[in-house]
């Protein structure tokens, strides 16, 4: 009996092996299935943002010519009066009559071998942005010795989705968009041995200066001549959003999209609120990595000096880059999901270059000078030299730190004084109050007062518009009570230019909790930052 028993019955280390295998087997199975799942889904995020609007319009952006820049006084206005457009037909719609008065059908027919297209011209009138007035015109020669009929002026209708029509000159007598996406305009015929003028004068609807392909036909359908890519004639354009962005040490170049925080997919995005280029702080924003792509994989080979050209409607804008941290995270409270690349105009740049290459020498300096100290008992007595002034800019644009110049490059002119003899600034969402220190003036407080209150979110992410750029923070969490909430930091360059590398954010609230300035001062006396920027 006790040989059938253990006879057909494994030891329990064999079960326990198979156990085993079977859950590495099962391990392994795991990890392909996600694998297999985070490739698909790589896949499929990559294959509706290609197919998205967005990306299409971002494809049109990036292809946007360079147009040729003009004296504001260049473009002349149509002499011709600018005449409303016909209901446009639709492809395959039935001729509509309009009242139109048709000129005498000649009795000889004229081809268009006896036509040519003498001059396109694509042009604004006003500086390309929304809303700009833009002209299409073309002139057409007659060599015939007869009229012309009607002259059809072709251009395909995706076209339109960036402009809007305003009128012709002179009329035309239908507008229609046949099959194969054409968008058609009769004009009248060309008198014999003559040249005609037909324009097409239209609103931009976007940031765009891309000139249209222009076909033109006679009503037969004849072509009399075509151009594919008229060039853009503009007045130079004021500063707008970033269109483009190019860095040559990354070999980067790619269309800028308006986005929120967050970055979009698979291309780099210009945070919806921030300045225009050149007006005050421009952030753009990527993704390093993820499924969602990795524009910005190699941002962090930047080093200070390099390159970055920013194109904005049509026109290029040259950074340096002065500076690269990690940023803090307010949400995470860490610094590991942030890197920031600071760039700052040529001349910007080398004085944030300059001082941040001479405040690492003084560091090695004195540590070189703390060790001999140490080491030598009676130090020969050396002469005491001046400190250099601190020539730099600490903070982002109108941030705490700066010089006054710097504050009204970014806010404009002072618009007064409170009764504590604090700098007015007026902004459309609410003003600046701003302490400067006597002689050089610099901002040692700058307190923002807003317009209607917000989120404590919200108002985190406007405090750090004022920061300085390598801001660390001295508590792990913020503080606070029903009157305020309050972040401390240190920032060395800040002491360079202030005299202290300590400074405190201070958030007040409402009785309900909402947000309703925000000051950024030296110290930790809150009450007494709180008071000054009300007095």
């Amino acid at each position: 009996m006790a040989a059938r028993f253990f006879c057909g019955v494994r030891p329990p280390a064999d079960w326990r092996r198979r156990l085993a295998g079977v859950g590495l087997i099962a391990i392994g199975l795991i990890g392909v299935g996600t694998a297999g799942w985070l490739y698909y889904d790589a896949w499929t995020t990559r294959q509706t943002w290609d197919a998205s609007p967005v990306a299409v319009s971002l494809a049109r952006q990036e292809a946007e010519p360079t147009p040729i820049w003009i004296a504001p006084s260049t473009p002349e206005p149509s002499a011709a009066r600018i005449a409303p457009v016909p209901t446009p037909r639709p492809p395959s719609a039935a001729p509509v009559m309009l009242p139109v008065v048709m000129p005498p059908t000649p009795t000889v027919t004229v081809t268009a071998d006896d036509l040519s297209v003498d001059a396109t011209d694509f042009r604004f009138l006003d500086p390309p942005e929304p809303g700009a007035h833009a002209r299409v015109a073309i002139t057409v020669a007659n060599h015939a010795d007869v009229a012309s009929g009607r002259v059809q002026l072709g251009i395909a209708s995706s076209w339109f989705e960036a402009y809007s029509i305003i009128g012709t000159a002179p009329a035309v007598s239908e507008d229609r968009t046949d099959d194969d996406g054409l968008r058609t305009f009769s004009f009248p015929p060309v008198d014999a041995q003559s040249t005609a003028n037909f324009e097409l004068h239209v609103t931009a609807n976007g940031e765009g200066t891309q000139a249209p392909a222009v076909k033109v036909l006679l009503e037969s359908g004849e072509l009399i001549g075509e151009v594919s890519k008229p060039s853009t004639f503009a007045p130079t354009p004021r500063p707008g959003p970033v269109m483009s962005i190019d860095i040559p040490r990354l070999k980067l170049h790619s269309g800028v999209v308006q986005t929120a925080w967050e970055p979009p997919p698979f291309t780099i995005g210009q945070i919806k609120g921030s300045a225009s280029i050149s007006l005050g702080n421009t952030v753009l924003i990527g993704h390093l990595t993820g499924t969602a792509g990795n524009v910005f994989a190699h941002l962090d080979q930047l080093k200070p000096g390099d390159e970055v050209t920013a194109v904005s409607r049509g026109l290029p804008y040259r950074f340096v880059v002065s500076q690269t941290f990690d940023a803090w995270n307010p949400f995470t409270r860490d610094y590991s999901e942030r890197l920031w690349v600071i760039a700052e105009p040529p001349d910007q740049a080398a004085v944030t270059i300059a001082n941040a290459s001479a405040t690492a020498t003084a560091e090695a300096t004195a540590a070189v000078a703390a060790t001999a100290t140490a080491v030598v008992a009676q130090p020969t007595a050396t002469p005491t030299l001046a400190p250099t002034p601190y020539a730099g800019e600490p903070s982002l644009a109108g941030g705490i730190g700066n010089t006054r110049v710097n504050l009204e490059k970014a806010f404009g002119a002072a618009t007064g004084e409170t009764a504590g003899k604090l700098v007015v600034f007026h902004q459309p969402a609410g003003d600046y109050h701003v302490h400067f220190t006597p002689d050089p003036p610099r901002a040692a407080l700058v307190a923002r007062m807003f317009a209607t209150g917000m989120s404590f979110d919200a108002a985190v992410r406007e405090s750090r518009k004022l920061f300085p750029t390598d801001a660390r923070p001295r508590a792990d969490a913020p503080e606070g009570n029903s009157r305020f909430i309050v972040e401390r930091f240190s920032s060395p360059s800040l002491a360079q230019s202030l005299g202290s590398d300590e400074f405190s954010v201070i958030y007040t609230r409402d009785p309900r909790g909402t947000i309703t300035s925000i000051v950024l001062g030296l110290g930790d006396d809150f009450d007494a930052l709180i008071a000054q920027s009300r007095n």
